[in-house]
């Protein structure tokens, strides 16, 4: 009996054990995963979420997973994440790619500031045509190019109207608010202060812009409310004027001090240490709404430079300038910095507080390989100067250039240059272009190249090419070639024209053989004001757009292009090179 009765106790828990169900582990489809980030505005996570499904799919899925990855990088204002991935894509067999490929283009035409060019793309295109996600995107492009073409009040109608297509996305409605803020925070002053809007959308945006612009930490929260108190329920409340309250309470973090470390005017390197301190003080002088910190300058060198740097910390700078030479800045990265400070060079070493800001050749190489790739060269000579800052520039051009998959003749020239030079030109007549950094030697090079190679064959150089100052007669040797320079002298902004005119008056012939150096004081100034605070990746410099990577060293990107005419630098399109 006590059998029977066991053995159905121990059926029954069998049988309430069987139903109680097993929990499956949960498993999400990547590709779910990645568009689940991409509408929560996680977009670089997103977009490596797109690359890792991509590389497990095959044509044309794995295409389209690609541009997936393109787009949301750039939703991530990662441009050289977004143009890598797009160098990789073999369209060819994806499927439905060009209307997306060529909205890809636009933004990024868009972000190099080719702005002719996006507006032509985008002409060529029909909006009605797309289907609405296309369309949304299309719509915010055409408006982020008018605003960039100076058109603001029809940019403004342009974003309004892509808020009322059917179905936009919280994500989407945020983002292409956030698109019409940036396109106006980066307009001048008198510009914003001299549109008038019939509606009070438009007047509204134009408003917040101003007061951005001219508010400061007493006044944002009464400046705020009195905007918020014309402008009810205006689409910028929620999530752009937190920004502008951030914006305007962060001058609270600007320095009250700051340190200047740099070589004796007596010292070798004296002339162009005074030359970069008397940058940075006008570019202090420029008149602006909030007080300006004290800037004290402080002579070291090697000797000196621990104990200056200490003497400057105990004396109340919460920034530091400096130092210039790389022997300095290197025996400073080995001691703790207590305070952030911006070196005025660039060197490998890399420790905490440390930014490091410089005309480095080695990011104008950079941008030669960029332009002479896009304008379709493939087999490149290098003329470069013997010794280590030559080196400098050789090895990241060879290395860049055939990462590419260009072809590369190198030729390190010397005091017997003018033989060597011949000798090398004729055997190899089949190089596309030349890439020559001969500050030294440039106009007696031109000349040699030309009867060697003819005119079919252009010459591409660094800055260093041009004195910074027209000279016709000195530089008419140098007709044809193609150089790479800072926006200070090639396309100087309106602040860079009220600071040079002071200095053109002062000191004349020192801005003429140092005036790049100047452009370097200014931008240091700048990013020093803000060296406590530093939550910007990117912004335009007088030395160039100016880009922070995760070391602190900040590279120079985007510079302006010029070619000589008639012995004087003409600028040129980003686009069109003579023919």
């Amino acid at each position: 009996m006590f059998t029977r009765i066991l053995t159905v106790l121990l059926i029954v828990i069998v049988a309430n054990c069987s139903q109680v169900p097993i929990e499956q582990p949960s498993f999400i489809d990547p590709a779910q995963k990645a568009k689940l980030l991409e509408k929560q505005g996680e977009y670089k996570k997103a977009a490596q979420e797109y690359l890792l499904v991509a590389a497990k799919s095959s044509s044309p899925t794995k295409q389209g997973h690609q541009v997936s990855a393109i787009r949301t990088f750039l939703k991530a204002n990662m441009l050289d994440a977004a143009s890598t991935e797009l160098d990789k894509l073999d369209s060819k067999h994806g499927y439905g790619l060009e209307i997306p490929l060529a909205l890809i283009n636009i933004q990024i035409n868009l972000a190099r500031k080719q702005i002719n060019l996006a507006l032509e793309r985008l002409k060529s295109i029909d909006p009605n045509a797309l289907k609405p996600t296309l369309q949304l995107e299309y719509k915010q492009l055409h408006a982020q190019a008018l605003a960039a073409d100076g058109k603001i009040l029809e940019a403004i109608y342009e974003f309004a109207e892509t808020e009322e297509l059917a179905n936009i996305e919280s994500v989407n409605l945020k983002l292409n608010r956030q698109y019409l803020w940036n396109s106006l925070s980066v307009q001048k002053l008198d510009k914003l202060q001299n549109i008038s809007s019939p509606n009070d959308l438009a007047t509204g945006w134009l408003e917040l812009a101003i007061l951005n612009k001219v508010s400061h930490q007493e006044r944002v929260q009464q400046d705020i409310a009195h905007w918020q108190q014309r402008f009810p329920n205006h689409p910028a409340s929620t999530n752009i004027v937190p920004q502008v309250i951030q914006h305007l309470t962060t001058i609270s973090i600007r320095p009250k001090q700051i340190a200047l470390l740099l070589p004796a005017a007596t010292d070798k390197f004296g002339e162009p240490a005074t030359a970069i301190k008397n940058g940075l003080l006008a570019a202090s002088k420029v008149k602006q709404k909030y007080k300006q910190p004290q800037v004290i300058v402080y002579n070291i060198n090697s000797d000196t430079v621990l104990a200056e740097y200490k003497k400057a910390v105990d004396a109340g700078a919460d920034v530091v300038i400096g130092p210039l030479l790389k022997n300095n800045i290197k025996i400073l990265a080995k001691d703790k910095l207590t305070v952030p400070t911006l070196a005025l060079n660039h060197v490998i070493d890399v420790t905490k507080n440390l930014y490091q800001l410089g005309l480095s050749p080695e990011d104008e190489a950079l941008e030669v390989i960029k332009r002479a790739w896009d304008d379709g060269h493939r087999s490149a000579m290098i003329l470069i100067p013997d010794g280590p800052w030559g080196k400098g520039i050789l090895n990241i051009f060879s290395s860049e250039w055939k990462k590419l998959g260009g072809q590369l003749v190198k030729h390190v020239y010397n005091q017997k240059f003018e033989y060597l030079m011949r000798k090398k030109l004729r055997k190899f007549k089949k190089v596309d272009m030349i890439f020559m950094v001969a500050p030294q030697h440039a106009r007696k090079f031109v000349p040699l190249i030309v009867s060697e190679l003819g005119n079919k064959v252009p010459i591409y150089s660094i800055a260093r090419v041009y004195s910074g100052t027209p000279n016709p007669k000195l530089d008419n040797d140098l007709n044809g070639v193609i150089f790479v320079d800072i926006p200070w002298v090639l396309k100087p902004n309106v602040n860079a024209t009220e600071i040079q005119a002071t200095l053109q008056q002062n000191q004349p012939e020192a801005i003429k053989k140092f005036n790049r150096l100047y452009a370097l004081g200014v931008d240091a100034y700048n990013i020093g004001m803000q060296l406590r605070n530093l939550d910007k990746q990117q912004w335009q410099g007088q030395t160039g757009q100016l880009h922070l990577d995760k070391n602190g060293i900040i590279h120079r990107k985007q510079l302006l292009w010029a070619h000589f005419v008639n012995g004087l630098p003409l600028l040129l399109d980003k686009v069109n090179l003579p023919k």
